[in-house]
């Protein structure tokens, strides 16, 4: 591959990353839009779906850290309302959301560190009552909140795997598409190359999904 097939595959790869991520951010801005219609019309639950789906549509300072700023928000509101089972599960769904968009980095750490806490008294609460003995829900809560804070690191290797993979899968399909015609010469070397290509294709793809399989 000379100099400027590789800026060529390089220049594709950055394109196929900035579509990604502009349907990405599309998804969850749509998600988190119809969360807060939810919430002004009062219905939580469904607000809570939409602002899971959000999550999960995590691009870095886009509408899904929104979304993490105003679940966390919601949460700490109904616990302070009294409705305990909503904030349990509206703080539940903030932390693993954040934990399931996690990559090579786990995003909004803040938000979750602010969220234990809460979420381990909620649980306590759930569990032994709202007339348990003080010392005891003390107890049970931090037991909770030892196992919520229990260091979990991103799986960074398969992560990796993933995004390179992905990059390298659709950077190959779409050299192949816009190559110019006057660049597939009928012969041997068209043969070889479009074979490279498509064993590029195919290797990334396999990247990609072993990645996303293990992280």
């Amino acid at each position: 591959m000379n100099l400027t097939s590789l800026k060529r595959f390089s220049l594709l790869g950055l394109i196929a990353l900035i579509i990604l991520a502009v349907a990405v951010e599309y998804r969850a801005g749509s998600e988190l839009k119809q969360a807060r219609d939810y919430v002004n019309g009062s219905a939580i639950n469904q607000a809570l779906t939409h602002y899971s789906r959000a999550l999960n549509w995590y691009v870095p300072f886009g509408s899904a850290g929104k979304a993490a700023d105003e679940l966390l928000a919601l949460g700490l509101e109904l616990k302070a309302q009294g409705e305990l089972a909503e904030a349990r599960l509206a703080l539940s769904r903030l932390r693993a959301g954040l934990y399931g968009s996690r990559s090579i980095f786990t995003p909004r750490r803040r938000i979750i560190k602010q969220t234990e806490p809460h979420l381990a008294e909620l649980m306590a609460l759930d569990k032994l009552g709202a007339k348990a003995v003080p010392s005891a829900l003390k107890s049970q809560t931090k037991t909770y909140l030892d196992l919520l804070s229990k260091p979990a690191r991103p799986s960074t290797g398969p992560a990796l795997a993933a995004a390179g993979g992905f990059l390298v899968w659709t950077a190959a399909v779409l050299l192949f598409i816009f190559r110019s015609r006057a660049e597939w010469i009928p012969g041997k070397d068209t043969r070889l190359q479009i074979l490279i290509l498509a064993s590029v294709c195919g290797l990334g793809f396999f990247i990609w999904l072993a990645g996303m399989i293990w992280a």
